[in-house]
């Protein structure tokens, strides 16, 4: 039966009992309560198109888990026991973070609210799709979880990956047979500029050179696909260091060929750094699914 025929036919056998909205007013307030983080989330993947893109890859991937990972649908629209366990973590969570800034306690109490957002996502899904996703919440919830905090302590690491982009992407050039030099560019009270010079040609190793958004991305991926294979944590770790390299020499990559072409192709530069951006970003994504052996047809789970 098709699964909204399912949901269709247990509504309209749960709908009579007093229980059921209970649990819908429950979940109804967890909604409300983490509101303004869905809010900032929203505002900050409209303003960084690197999370929204990270944030589509972890939909488009969690997509092919369902499709291809034999999730079923059973008994939904109930409170099971895997639900009201998330459900009871992500209150638990959130009473700890609206403590924490009431009674003065230390900021990074407040963050409480990030695992509170995901267990409220855990417990909404296993409650309208039933137990059978239980694995299917823990491995999105789980990268979800990762994906926010790192979203939140994002803006610290951007110095330090362009320039370590910046550095690697002068040695490969120097291999290449090219001159290059990595400098800092001051103007004023202005924010530090790193600039590439490669044949006399500057180019600017811009926020949006530090490699944030493939690597988020290659990162979260690896992790979602470790912990839905059930990985030990040691092997975790391995897959997620794995996505991070392949990430970062990714960008790496798209940094040397923009400015290999840059010389003959200045005229339509901009298109052609998307073109070669959107090639290495979305080359290095199928890599690590190869890699890692992300389920591409129903009997490899």
């Amino acid at each position: 039966m098709p699964i909204r025929k399912q949901l269709a036919a247990s509504f309209r056998q749960k709908c009579r009992h007093q229980d059921f909205w209970l649990h819908c007013l429950l979940l109804g307030l967890l909604v409300i309560a983490l509101w303004p983080l869905t809010v900032w989330f929203a505002q900050t993947a409209y303003d960084q198109s690197r999370v929204l893109h990270a944030l589509a890859v972890l939909c488009l991937a969690s997509v092919l888990i369902v499709r291809f990972g034999g999730i079923e649908v059973n008994n939904p629209l109930e409170m099971n026991p895997s639900a009201r366990r998330a459900l009871l973590a992500a209150y638990g969570f959130l009473i700890i973070s609206s403590l924490g800034k009431y009674l003065g306690l230390p900021e990074w109490i407040g963050l409480v609210i990030v695992p509170a957002y995901c267990c409220a996502l855990a417990a909404g899904v296993r409650f309208v799709f039933g137990e059978g996703t239980q694995r299917l919440t823990r491995t999105v919830a789980t990268t979800l979880l990762i994906f926010l905090f790192l979203s939140i302590y994002m803006e610290p690491m951007d110095w330090p990956l362009r320039s370590l982009a910046g550095q690697w992407s002068s040695h490969i050039l120097d291999l290449l047979g090219q001159s290059s030099e990595l400098g800092v560019a001051r103007e004023g009270s202005a924010p530090p500029m790193l600039l590439l010079l490669v044949n006399e040609h500057s180019f600017h190793v811009a926020s949006e050179c530090n490699g944030f958004g493939v690597i988020l991305t290659s990162l979260l991926l690896s992790l979602l696909l470790a912990i839905h294979r059930g990985s030990s944590i040691p092997s975790t770790s391995l897959y997620v260091l794995a996505g991070a390299i392949i990430g970062f020499a990714f960008n790496v990559i798209r940094i040397v060929i923009i400015v290999l072409l840059a010389p003959t192709l200045m005229e339509h530069y901009h298109l052609m750094h998307e073109i070669v951006g959107g090639i290495t970003y979305w080359s290095s994504l199928v890599i690590i699914w190869v890699l890692l052996k992300g389920p591409t047809r129903s009997e490899e789970i």
